[in-house]
């Protein structure tokens, strides 16, 4: 007598959560500001606490609002399926799923991102960011710091970014990199101790313990100067600066480097003929025509231990690392 093998299929119920990655990334790119149309409330608060609440565009779970069973889960938690929202407009949306559907929310969302974009390219105003500098963030997150501050011109807001995300600038260099500090002082006090340098930051190598000195400026510093020649321009008196700048840190501190590493409380580092890198300006928002590109580009490959890249290319450089291990 023979039996029929009854199939039998489990489903396993996963319960899915956003992360906070994406959390903060959400909340980044919307300015802090609340999605809806015509509320624009600003969700970070004076003392720093944030009101905002993430919603959902189409809910993760089927008991939730605006449930579509044919999307992709994985769709359900990434970024484009969320927008900021202050408490009262998060429960009207979800109250009202049949008024607020997913279609009405993706475009409340897209013309609130398309409106924080054009605030901060056409008033050079930067949509507020409040880095905490206890916490390190992600490499994502700070793409999308990246993304909303374009325009911002405070260098000390750009040294938090990267000193928080210290894999941004890690990624630029071809060996495995750390940063050993922020803000180091790399020798030139006088004997009544005034004066000294403080490069911005040193990355050392793994293996070895050399050390690159990072010298950065903002993404709003020009790179090229007057057109010199019918197909030449010369370089900025901000980046030739720079450039002697970073030279001397590295003169200095190879002058003093024993008693600098002597009293580097127990982290050791190498000083073998150390590169330097200078992180300055954007390619995209000033270069307009082939002779610029050429007149930059022969200028920072002529440079032996000096490595100059710019701020679009240090971005999407991180980029392009997430993309390939998405």
């Amino acid at each position: 007598m023979e039996f029929e093998a009854e199939k039998v299929t489990f489903e396993r119920k996963v319960r899915r959560y956003l992360s906070a990655s994406v959390k903060r990334q959400v909340a980044i790119l919307s300015g802090y500001r609340c999605s809806f149309p015509g509320c624009d409330q600003n969700l970070m608060l004076q003392d720093s606490s944030f009101i905002g609440e993430i919603a959902s565009i189409e809910a993760i779970h089927s008991h939730g609002p605006r449930y579509n069973p044919s999307t992709n889960a994985d769709q359900l938690l990434q970024t484009e399926n969320y927008l900021l929202l202050c408490p009262n407009h998060h429960a009207i949306i979800d109250r009202q799923p049949e008024i607020y559907s997913a279609e009405w929310l993706r475009k409340a969302r897209k013309e609130h991102l398309n409106k924080i974009s054009e605030i901060v390219s056409a008033s050079k105003c930067v949509a507020e960011v409040k880095l905490d500098e206890q916490v390190e963030i992600s490499l994502e997150e700070a793409i999308g710091v990246w993304k909303v501050n374009r325009e911002n011109a405070s260098e000390e807001f750009w040294q938090t970014l990267l000193q928080k995300c210290p894999a941004v600038l890690s990624q630029i260099f071809p060996q495995s990199m750390f940063q050993l500090g922020s803000k180091c002082y790399v020798g030139g006090k006088s004997i009544n101790n005034s004066g000294g340098n403080l490069v911005d930051f040193i990355y050392a190598s793994r293996l070895t313990g050399n050390i690159v000195l990072v010298e950065i400026k903002t993404p709003k510093t020009i790179l090229l100067g007057r057109r010199y020649r019918t197909n030449a321009y010369s370089i900025s008196e901000e980046l030739s600066g720079a450039f002697v700048q970073v030279l001397n840190y590295k003169d200095q501190l190879m002058k003093e480097y024993f008693k600098l590493s002597e009293g580097n409380g127990g982290d050791s580092f190498s000083a073998f003929n150390p590169k330097c890198l200078i992180v300055i300006g954007t390619l995209e928002s000033e270069l307009k025509n082939n002779s610029q590109y050429k007149s930059f580009e022969l200028f920072r490959n002529s440079m032996t231990n000096v490595e100059i890249v710019t701020y679009d290319e240090l971005f999407q450089k991180a980029q392009d690392i997430l993309d390939m291990i998405k």
